[in-house]
């Protein structure tokens, strides 16, 4: 078992992060092979040093401080839409073995400043939030919501003194090695929802991250109803060597909300209803059916190019993250992209041979 049949499983799971953490160590273990908006991007904020947070941990007692940093987006806008990726051609890794690892076809594209600042510039943070907690820093970086799709990216670094230890990137595909890297970041909205925890997939900025500081894109989604402006949750651990160890650091964090990222509706000519979803950063499909049997999914521009998503047969995937939710028969499928989408520019949605006109 590798960590992609892993990602495939836990994407099925309730997104209980205790359990989703302890199982996936385990697993790990016992298998080897494993709100406020910005007008302008120049726009500056000069950081001022939080007060001191004192936290008693599974092992000791720790000091967190926070302040705000000016928002960099010339650096975390590339890094959170793809450009900052990895791009790579389809591979097996060991064809003999009973679960082999398999690489789909993924293509990265080049991120238009002048687009992403139209589509994203009123949606970031004012501002990046760092902490500093022992030896570790960890800067989110900034993050954009979308509430409609249920799609979120979230950009952060963490720098540790003498790196994080031989294995624990696969610099050639940007992944992080759960089985040596030991620091676990996710976020959870402050919503009043049922499941607040937010599932993804985590992808290092190769391009600009270092042995001692990696630079990460989350692509994460919810299915249950949050809303941008309630905030998120941040949870920082540091595991401690094996599954049966306590944590050396467990600590949760705030960032502020934001206004969600807007969306456009599409529906069935025959039938009048919504069968999807449309933001700059995702994509919901509920058409009806079963989207866990879904073999291709593009997007068509108004100038004629295309975006093809995802397109199982020839083994591409062109998605950061994607959550099946419902009941059978009829499922949702939400999909985060690897890169910029402009509504305004797609004339239609095809599924599986479906094609879905956008009315603008």
């Amino acid at each position: 078992m590798d960590k992609r049949d892993l990602n495939r499983m836990f994407d099925g799971l309730s997104p209980d992060p205790a359990r989703e953490r302890d199982l996936l160590r385990q697993l790990l273990q016992d298998d080897a092979r494993r709100k406020r908006p910005m007008k302008n991007w120049k726009r500056v904020v000069i950081g001022a040093a939080a007060a001191a947070l004192l936290v008693t941990g599974a092992t000791a007692a720790y000091q967190i401080f926070r302040q705000e940093i000016p928002l960099e987006p010339d650096k975390i806008v590339p890094g959170m839409l793809g450009s900052g990726q990895a791009s790579w051609d389809q591979t097996y890794v060991d064809e003999g073995a009973a679960n082999p690892i398999y690489w789909p076809n993924r293509e990265v594209v080049e991120v238009n400043p002048a687009q992403a600042q139209a589509l994203l510039g009123d949606y970031l943070p004012e501002c990046g939030y760092q902490w500093q907690i022992e030896d570790y820093t960890l800067t989110v970086g900034g993050y954009v919501l979308d509430e409609h799709t249920g799609a979120a990216k979230f950009y952060y670094t963490v720098e540790h003194p003498g790196g994080f230890g031989e294995g624990a990137v696969d610099w050639e595909h940007g992944w992080l090695n759960n089985e040596f890297f030991r620091v676990g970041v996710t976020f959870e909205t402050q919503s009043d929802v049922s499941r607040p925890w937010f599932g993804g997939r985590w992808y290092v900025d190769v391009e600009q991250s270092t042995e001692e500081k990696l630079c990460i894109v989350n692509s994460a989604t919810n299915d249950s109803g949050w809303k941008a402006e309630d905030g998120f949750i941040v949870n920082f651990t540091v595991y401690g060597k094996t599954a049966r160890d306590d944590d050396v650091i467990s600590v949760k964090l705030e960032l502020p909300g934001l206004n969600s990222l807007p969306a456009v509706s599409i529906t069935a000519p025959a039938t009048g209803k919504a069968v999807a979803e449309l933001s700059p950063i995702g994509l919901l499909l509920k058409p009806g059916g079963d989207m866990d049997e879904v073999d291709y999914i593009s997007l068509d521009y108004a100038d004629g190019t295309r975006y093809v998503v995802r397109d199982d047969i020839n083994g591409l995937d062109n998605t950061d993250y994607g959550l099946i939710s419902g009941e059978r028969p009829d499922r949702d499928l939400r999909l985060v992209f690897n890169r910029l989408v402009d509504p305004s520019q797609v004339v239609s949605v095809t599924v599986d041979g479906h094609r879905y006109e956008v009315t603008q």
